[in-house]
């Protein structure tokens, strides 16, 4: 803690910082340097690689995140990025699903898969091509929406972030609409084009949306209890 001081100085003299607040003198002692060890500085690299990772996935899956400048999100993110990290990740080898961060949730409440209960499968297709494979369903039975909702969307993002070189290797975007009621949805199968460089994490996230009449015109559902986004699939390329 720092102590008052009669005397009138500024500076350092060695571990001691002398200070002036308001108009009274202040003096404290500051801690010498600390040698990392070796594990403390492997520990240091995976948190600044996870915090770099989580920035560009962040910006990438930027149209499935409802509330993208949420802290608690983004630490959440980072420490199940560093968790991966640190829980025997080898780097030459592939990984799918990613452990962690297979269905990270971005908002609270519900899941994407507890809102729309498909089972959905994302798998890479070809060089550069994710793709995505939704099975046959009925709206109002198979999606789990408030009252009143006309129309529910379903927004899709992929991206990636390259762990050899750093830096986000690219994704894209989609949206596929669907009308709440009983008529059924016929199986589907969405091309995804996102680059798949080696050594990469590759992530696809989902945001579900809902719609209902207002006045004659379509307007979302703002209650944070029935917006359901997260991570869908996450695949590490060996």
């Amino acid at each position: 803690m720092p102590s008052q001081i009669n005397l009138q100085i500024t500076g350092r003299i060695q571990n001691i910082v002398f200070y002036k607040r308001g108009d009274k003198y202040y003096a404290r002692s500051v801690s010498g340097s600390i040698k990392q060890t070796k594990a403390t500085k492997k520990r240091a690299g995976e948190f600044g690689k996870a915090s770099r990772a989580g920035k560009i996935l962040r910006q990438q899956l930027l149209p499935v995140i409802p509330f993208p400048a949420d802290n608690k999100m983004q630490t959440r993110l980072v420490s199940d990025l560093c968790r991966w990290l640190r829980s025997g990740f080898d780097p030459e080898q592939p990984c799918d699903p990613v452990p962690y961060l297979d269905c990270f949730p971005f908002t609270q409440g519900d899941t994407v898969a507890e809102r729309w209960r498909v089972s959905l499968e994302v798998t890479k297709a070809a060089e550069d091509t994710l793709q995505m494979k939704i099975p046959a369903f009925v709206p109002a039975e198979n999606i789990l929406a408030p009252a009143g909702t006309v129309l529910v969307k379903c927004h899709i993002a992929t991206g990636g972030y390259d762990l050899k070189n750093g830096g986000n290797t690219g994704g894209t975007t989609t949206t596929l609409n669907f009308d709440y009621n009983n008529e059924p949805v016929a199986e589907q199968i969405i091309s995804l084009p996102t680059p798949t460089p080696s050594q990469s994490l590759i992530v696809t996230g989902v945001s579900v949306e809902y719609y209902f009449n207002k006045n004659g015109h379509l307007q979302k559902s703002v209650n944070k209890a029935f917006m359901p986004a997260g991570i869908v699939k996450a695949m590490y390329l060996g």
